[in-house]
């Protein structure tokens, strides 16, 4: 645009107005337009963030500077699965793609390699896909079942569908919620994990020995909780469901 870095407003306006490729800099030549119709006041420069509603503000804030460099869209029925409250990052991420369908599962590899091998490494199925992963496979099925079939009771389901819809159901409340979402993520980011290994040669873990390895590892993360009332609550529903 021809104006240095460092130039003050005053300066911006003593440059001349011309068209640009880049359609941002037609933006600020249309800005600058703006304030040479109000004219110029004798004041020190200040510096303004746009926030909401395309309001400048002297006082920065995160939120609104992220919510005016995206394209908000509506929020999806499941986001309470996926993010909720001491849910572990790396355990929602792995979550998030399952639920897109975006992890590379034997049905979206073949689309992307014909010669790749499509079965299950768990249980060698003919074909590997999200929901046969979760929890259909007699493998998972085991290990979901051992983890939540007594703290769902009528309610537990190998099926992928219906537990999404069980763990996303806002009508219930939150405290009774947290344990089968934590199981249902710790369960489907170690299955992944354990599928991985096992395609790249690692031997076989019997269902028994995993389990024991999320009841770990849930337990451990109940007792990194900070100490209250409903997390008090969680150990012993979760001790009690054992």
């Amino acid at each position: 645009m021809g104006i240095t870095l460092h130039a003050t407003v005053a300066e911006a306006l003593s440059h001349r107005q011309q068209p640009h490729i880049v359609e941002h800099l037609n933006q600020f030549e249309t800005a600058l337009a703006n304030i040479r119709s109000r004219g110029l006041v004798e004041e020190a420069d200040v510096v303004l963030w746009k926030g909401k509603g395309g309001q400048f503000k002297t006082k920065f804030t995160t939120k609104e500077t992220w919510e005016n460099t995206r394209h908000p869209r509506q929020r999806v029925s499941w986001v309470a699965e996926v993010w909720f409250s001491h849910a572990t990052p790396k355990f929602s991420f792995i979550v998030w793609l399952a639920t897109l369908n975006r992890l590379a599962t034997g049905d979206r590899m073949q689309h992307w390699h014909a010669q790749v091998d499509i079965s299950c490494s768990l249980c060698h199925a003919p074909l590997e896909t999200r929901n046969h992963l979760f929890f259909s496979c007699p493998y998972s099925t085991a290990v979901w079942t051992g983890l939540t079939s007594k703290l769902l009771a009528h309610q537990f389901s190998t099926d992928w569908t219906t537990n999404l819809a069980l763990l996303t159901d806002t009508s219930l409340e939150k405290t009774t919620l947290f344990l089968p979402r934590y199981a249902f993520q710790a369960s489907i980011h170690t299955l992944w994990k354990r599928r991985n290994n096992r395609r790249h040669g690692e031997p076989s873990v019997l269902p028994a020995l995993f389990l024991k390895h999320l009841y770990s590892l849930i337990r451990n993360r109940l007792l990194s909780l900070p100490t209250n009332r409903d997390h008090l609550d969680y150990m012993a529903k979760w001790l009690a469901t054992r």
